[in-house]
């Protein structure tokens, strides 16, 4: 009974994490940049992560936080970041600072 009971507890932690949006392959995570929108606008990830930011819109943007900057993305340009400290961390587009998105790392 109590294997049971420890196998639902281990399955349940894995599919939250799997919802959550923190587990993948690689380590690594994607945010894309449509339009004027950041997608997704909050992205839960692991301790380590490697965010890639792609700008998949016709117009150039940015993605600029208190610690990393793009710095001018075309279209179809890519950024990535690596995020080793846990926190919340916010960003903005410079060119159109009404974008806005976070990564929250776990």
């Amino acid at each position: 009974m109590k294997k049971i009971a420890l196998l639902t507890v281990v399955l349940v932690a894995l599919l939250v994490s799997l919802a959550a949006g923190i587990a993948q392959g690689d380590g690594s995570r994607k945010v894309d940049i449509v339009n004027f929108a950041f997608k997704p606008g909050t992205l839960t990830v692991a301790k380590g992560t490697k965010v890639e930011f792609e700008n998949e819109s016709g117009t150039p943007h940015t993605a600029t936080g208190a610690s990393f900057d793009s710095k001018r993305l075309g279209p179809g340009k890519e950024f990535a970041v690596r995020f080793n400290q846990k926190g919340t961390f916010r960003y903005h587009c410079k060119i159109h600072p009404e974008m806005k998105g976070k990564i929250v790392v776990q």
